[in-house]
């Protein structure tokens, strides 16, 4: 999938196992081609959490009630397998959790923002910050979600419209689905007005060719496009502790850079070369105008959308 990530801008990934509660440790790779072993930025970037059973076949636990008491005992035992002295039994799945709790923790909330608050209520008992990935509607309860200090991923997995023209179909929208597909495109807007910190991430998109319209749109209901560059480049990078490495061009870092024919926030913008640890990648081949001089090229460094 690179080459698709390639075509949009990115360089850099923060990939995971997207299966389960606990779903232990993604992995930074930049998006070349070569080696797998020359890709690798970080192998440990961050534990990944989720209120989702997923693929597994076990009957517990079959509720969100559940899944939260199966994370808070795991919480304990861990606490006390760390505290034990006498350890008689080396429990592998608890000495990984334990491990694992030394990198960024980023949970996985899903649903509505009322799971931003239950996750972060998790995190509070046992002195956790979460890095929370939401579904992009913490415009509704803004304040309560800047109170949890969490730093935020955030999608931009905007509802399509509603077709309403028919009378029978327009009474089975809700008022709240109709706000939702009105404000939703304002909520990164509101994240900054709010002075939240915030990435934003392809995941959760049908169709990852629409990131850069569902951007721009961001950009045009009050986003301020340099917060939307950070939000893309340095706080990612900061987030899991690869600043060093990606988020910025500076000496000593990767050269991930991509050329535009135009700023990127305008329509009618097209990424020709997306440049990565120093190769050259031709996305699409500049008009001749261009190369005359009639557009100035933009340039911008790229760096992980953590998917």
């Amino acid at each position: 999938k690179a080459d698709e990530y390639r075509k949009l801008g990115f360089g850099t990934v923060n990939i995971l196992m997207k299966d389960g509660i606990s779903r232990g440790a993604s992995a930074i790779v930049t998006l070349g081609n070569a080696r797998e072993n020359e890709l690798i930025v970080k192998d440990e970037a961050s534990a990944n959490y989720s209120f989702s059973k997923g693929t597994s076949t076990q009957d517990y636990p079959e509720s969100l009630m559940g899944v939260i008491a199966l994370l808070r005992q795991t919480y304990y035992d861990a606490a006390w397998y760390k505290s034990a002295t006498d350890k008689k039994e080396f429990n592998i799945n608890l000495e990984e959790w334990n491990r694992q709790q030394s990198v960024p923790q980023i949970f996985d909330a899903g649903g509505d923002w009322q799971k931003i608050l239950r996750a972060d209520k998790v995190g509070d008992e046992f002195g956790v910050q979460y890095i929370i990935k939401t579904k992009g509607d913490e415009y509704q309860r803004i304040d309560e979600i800047k109170n949890t200090k969490a730093k935020i991923i955030t999608t931009l997995n905007f509802p399509k419209a509603f077709d309403v023209e028919d009378p029978y179909k327009a009474q089975w929208v809700s008022l709240e689905e109709m706000k939702h597909w009105e404000l939703a495109p304002t909520n990164c807007a509101l994240l900054a007005k709010a002075g939240i910190d915030f990435s934003i991430t392809t995941s959760d998109l049908e169709k990852k060719d629409d990131f850069l319209s569902a951007l721009r749109k961001s950009v045009k209901y009050g986003l301020d496009s340099s917060q939307a560059l950070k939000a893309l480049t340095y706080n990612p990078a900061s987030f899991i502790n690869v600043y060093d490495k990606v988020g910025s061009l500076e000496t000593g870092k990767l050269a991930n850079f991509f050329i535009t024919s135009k700023p990127l926030f305008d329509e009618k913008c097209e990424i020709n070369e997306n440049w990565i640890q120093g190769k050259r990648y031709e996305i699409k081949a500049f008009d001749q105008k261009d190369i005359r001089g009639e557009y100035s090229l933009s340039i911008a460094a790229n760096t992980p959308t953590a998917t």
